[in-house]
């Protein structure tokens, strides 16, 4: 039986298509982290280079004030990119847009733990003491812990 591979040794020899969004990607990953070291803190810690296209480059902020504080140093962040980073040598114009709310990651909030009643307890120990040694038995005395004292 074969063992998975990574998918990028499926798609790095070949050009075209996906091998080429795939080496897009990681341009643009590399260029945002090289945007992002010339963007004062803490406003760097909330915005990400979205795209570039032809003179005009486009920043996405996580929030409408991050945004507005972005638009405020376009102005100052422009000139420091021109010099600092080749590829932003042609950039005249930087828009910046918020990530829409359906979009940004939510927070998982942890689950309260899950307890059981004394007697369910008590009824998983004896179907534990009935199956025997072995897998489904470990399981049941696993759940019978799920007691809560008290």
């Amino acid at each position: 039986m074969n063992s998975p591979n990574a998918l990028f040794k499926y798609l790095k020899p070949k050009k075209g298509g996906v091998a080429d969004l795939v080496t897009k990607a990681r341009f643009m990953g590399k260029l945002n982290q090289e945007f992002l070291k010339l963007v004062p803190a803490p406003v760097n810690l909330h915005v990400q280079l979205a795209y570039i296209n032809g003179n005009k480059l486009h920043v996405i902020a996580d929030s409408p004030a991050w945004a507005t504080k972005f638009r405020f140093m376009s102005a100052h962040i422009l000139p420091t990119l021109k010099k600092n980073i080749q590829y932003f040598q042609y950039v005249s114009e930087i828009s910046v847009s918020t990530i829409p709310i359906s979009l940004k990651q939510q927070k998982v909030k942890a689950r309260a733990p899950r307890y059981i009643s004394r007697d369910a307890r008590y009824c998983l120990e004896s179907m534990a003491e009935g199956v025997g040694e072995g897998d489904l038995q470990r399981a049941l005395l696993r759940l019978a812990k799920r007691h809560k004292q008290g």
